[in-house]
């Protein structure tokens, strides 16, 4: 035992499933003692560790009970066998190895080491291994004694298994999760929660959670972590501050655990509280919209939500001008004045700045830093002067995809947006859009109501115009007036085209209340041919589309000798409306104004509108005095025909009589000679009667007691009694009620026929029938004298007369008539709406 007392210099704890791992011991050689093979052999027998001797190369010298029981082989198996072969598993044997060759050279070993069993069971150990050594320090072998530790490793295996599952579960949490210990300090935190802090997960490790809080809320923090102390959970939501300075509200869950220590898991709830806010905000929003808001008020809340949400940034609105070229400021709180006042209008293109390009793109332009962006060279110097060095634009959309404006998001430090970045912008950029095109829906909708009730208004006056019949100057300059009132023009000019020479004829100016201005020094009144050379206005009369000039001072189109009378007059802008006559271009309008906005497309609309109006009223005026030559030449017309129709056919009845009273008195007929007289007296009171009845227009006194069928029956039995012409009276079908003309018109009809067949005829039969169908009435004219050539010309009104009133009622004349054979006149005319009651 002496021998065996003898230890190496130096103790090495050596595992050999990680042989990496190696715990010093101290150094040195076993001392001698003296032997107690007694005591030896009793410990040998009864430990509950194994205890084996080796020699140099790993046989088994002697073996214990212990590791008998638990290697499952008999001892004449193990005795002499080697152990690496025999016991340890294949990966082992290299560091065993290893371990006998320092013990061959005096050195103890500490280890850890595995058997397969007989029956192929793992048997973990902690081993000790020390070499008996001679007294003069040759190697004699190896004592060895092996712990059996498998309950413990099994435990350890399962925590560690238990631990990497942990592990892997807080790896792949979306959750941040943090477990820190009494002091608040991380000893452990996932992915998740190092990019939430904004720092390596290296460097996660040892950082104080505080570092995380508000300094107000700070002492929070440590009441909870003591309120834990006795178990539980605590959840609540705070602002979490990276290390970056921005901060992110989460929400939390602290539990304790084990040892001591608390596991918090953070949810980044920056989306949800995004969702909120924007739809607190899009309510907020909307409410202002149906309130009436002004659209700058509205585009300003909408850029104080958005600086609200995403903090450090300066939000702009601009919009697009109807022209569809020019950007104009809509709304921008927080943009310094005088950068906002630098880019106040300026015109769109592919390379000017964010919004500029976003614009004329129609499409997102992210600049990160303005400073080195090709796109900013034009601004970049007012931006940077104003400390803006990112700015990200995106174009606000119509529901038809039209580009009404933009919105972007200033920083004063270069960066990139973030996805939660771009749902702001997305749902900002809607609401923006429905904001602006409600607004503009409504003053669509004034302006339209403004184009009726400018057109109902110029079209009553045109009305009352043409009611009181001024003198078509003044008439002209009140229309002229009145477009310039609607459009708040400084000035309204009528221009009309001289089509023998295309000399421009200037034909009525207004001005304000002056009906009646006439600037002798206007190019156009001093040369009327110098309207050539402008482009506008020969584009005008070519096309017939109304020109736009939105900068006198810049328009190309306008000649320079114009171009200097117009400045001379404070003139800024102008409309030119094509005046159409039958689809044709006959002259413009001109319309002028001062400083004002750009025209928008339902003004222009108007002002075609009030110049159809007013060409209208012109023509209408034209045609009131043409109508009313017309309606002099008629009346004329139609007192000649009742003329010729009461005094004309009344004298042949008078004629008749007389001739008949004078054959009476020559046969001695006194009696019959004083009748004949009296129908002649009476004929002329009645003719008379009817000619003064026919200059006042009033209807025949024959109908003013029956139809006209008995109206025309009397006359006729009036002008021929007592003469040679015999009549006959048919009446066919139902007599309807017709028009008062109708009867008028027949009733001198039928006496126009008595007429000729007295008078020229010379008929001894004369035949008068009236026929009522369902869908028309005939009168027909019969009689058997001397007839004449339809074809051949006529003199008077009798013919035309009837002709003219046939026509007045919408039906037709038939004439039949030959030599020697009579004539026969059948007027029909087709029943409508005008004819029934």
């Amino acid at each position: 035992m002496k021998s065996e007392a003898l230890a190496a210099e130096s103790v090495h704890s050596t595992s050999v499933l990680s042989p990496r791992v190696e715990l010093a011991s101290p150094a040195g050689h076993c001392p001698g003692a003296d032997d107690d093979e007694s005591a030896a052999k009793y410990l040998f027998k009864l430990s509950r560790d194994v205890i084996l001797s080796l020699d140099r190369s790993g046989n088994i010298l002697c073996i214990n009970r212990r590791g008998i029981q638990l290697s499952g082989y008999l001892e004449t198996e193990l005795r002499g066998a080697n152990i690496a072969e025999r016991l340890l598993l294949p990966e082992d044997r290299k560091a065993i190895n290893q371990i006998l060759d320092d013990l061959a050279h005096g050195n103890a070993r500490e280890y850890e080491i595995r058997w397969k069993t007989k029956n192929g069971e793992i048997i973990h150990f902690d081993g000790v291994s020390v070499p008996r050594l001679s007294e003069n320090g040759e190697f004699l072998s190896t004592l060895c004694t092996l712990r059996d530790v498998t309950e413990r490793k099994c435990a350890e295996e399962k925590l560690r298994k238990s631990e990497e599952k942990y592990r892997d579960l807080i790896e792949i949490s979306p959750d941040a999760i943090y477990v820190v210990d009494a002091n608040g300090v991380c000893v452990l935190g996932n992915r998740a929660s190092s990019e939430l802090a904004g720092i390596p997960e290296d460097e996660l490790v040892g950082t104080p959670v505080t570092n995380t809080y508000l300094p107000e809320e700070r002492q929070l923090f440590r009441e909870r972590l003591e309120h834990l102390k006795t178990g539980g959970t605590l959840r609540y939501e705070r602002t979490f501050v990276r290390k970056n300075g921005e901060m992110v509200p989460v929400e939390v869950s602290v539990t304790a655990i084990r040892g001591g220590y608390f596991q918090a898991i953070l949810r980044d709830i920056s989306k949800r509280k995004q969702g909120e806010a924007l739809l607190a905000g899009e309510k907020r929003l909307l409410e202002m919209v149906a309130k009436g808001d002004s659209l700058p008020s509205i585009l300003d809340s909408i850029c104080r939500l958005v600086e609200e949400l995403c903090s450090g940034c300066l939000c702009s609105i601009l919009l697009l001008d109807s022209s569809g070229k020019r950007l104009w400021h809509g709304a921008g709180p927080s943009i310094p004045k005088p950068y906002a006042q630098a880019i106040d209008g300026f015109v769109i293109g592919p390379n000017v700045g964010s919004c500029g390009s976003a614009a004329y793109c129609a499409e997102q332009v992210i600049v990160s830093d303005i400073a080195t962006d090709p796109r900013w060279t034009r601004f970049r110097d007012e931006a940077v002067t104003n400390g803006l060095r990112a700015c990200w634009s995106t174009p606000i959309l119509s529901f038809e995809n039209k580009v009404l404006g933009t919105f972007a998001m200033y920083y004063r430090q270069p960066r990139s947006p973030a996805p939660r970045h771009q749902d702001v912008i997305e749902q900002i950029t809607h609401l923006a859009s429905i904001a602006i095109q409600r607004k503009r829906a409504e003053e669509a909708l004034r302006a339209s109501e403004q184009l009726a009730r400018g057109q109902v208004e110029a079209l009553t006056y045109s009305l009352d115009v043409l009611a009181t019949a001024p003198a078509p100057d003044k008439f002209l300059g009140q229309m002229l007036s009145t477009m310039g009132r609607l459009l708040t023009a400084q000035s309204v000019i009528l221009w009309l085209l001289d089509e023998s020479d295309d000399s421009l004829i200037l034909r009525a100016w207004a001005e304000g209340t002056n009906f009646a201005k006439a600037d002798p020094e206007h190019p156009f009144v001093k040369n009327p041919l110098s309207w050539k050379q402008d482009r506008g206005l020969r584009e005008l009369f070519f096309s017939g589309v109304p020109v736009v000039c939105e900068d006198v001072e810049q328009d190309p189109d306008i000649a320079p000798e114009l171009r200097n009378y117009l400045n001379s007059g404070g003139t800024k802008k102008f409309l030119r409306i094509p005046t159409l006559v039958g689809g044709r271009v006959r002259g413009f309008i001109g319309i002028r104004h001062g400083e004002r906005p750009s025209y928008r497309p339902e003004e222009i609309e108007l002002a075609q509108a009030l110049a159809h109006q007013a060409m209208l009223a012109i023509q209408l005026n034209e045609f009131a005095e043409q109508s009313r030559q017309a309606a002099i030449l008629e009346e004329r017309n139609r007192m000649a025909r009742d003329i010729h129709d009461t005094l004309a056919q009344g004298f042949t009845g008078v004629i008749v009589q007389l001739e008949a009273a004078e054959d009476a008195i020559g046969c001695s007929r006194r009696k019959e000679a004083n009748e004949h007289l009296q129908r002649a007296a009476e004929l002329a009171r009645r003719s008379l009667s009817e000619a003064r009845r026919s200059v006042r227009a009033l209807r025949p006194e024959a109908l003013q007691a029956g139809n006209v069928w008995d109206a025309l029956q009397g006359i006729i039995k009036n002008t021929t009694a007592g003469t040679a012409l015999h009549t006959k009276f048919e009446l066919r079908g139902q007599l309807r009620d017709i028009p008062p003309v109708w009867q008028e018109n027949l009733l001198h009809i039928g006496q126009e026929g008595l007429t000729n067949a007295l008078k020229y005829a010379h008929a001894r039969n004369f035949e008068t029938r009236l026929t009522s169908h369902a869908k028309e009435l005939r009168l027909e004219l019969r009689d058997d004298g001397d007839g004449f050539e339809v074809n051949a010309r006529h003199d008077g009104f009798g013919l035309a007369g009837m002709r003219e009133r046939v026509e007045q009622m919408g039906g037709s004349l038939k004439i039949t008539s030959a030599r020697g054979k009579g004539t026969k006149l059948v007027i029909t005319l087709p029943y409508n709406g005008e004819s029934r009651p």
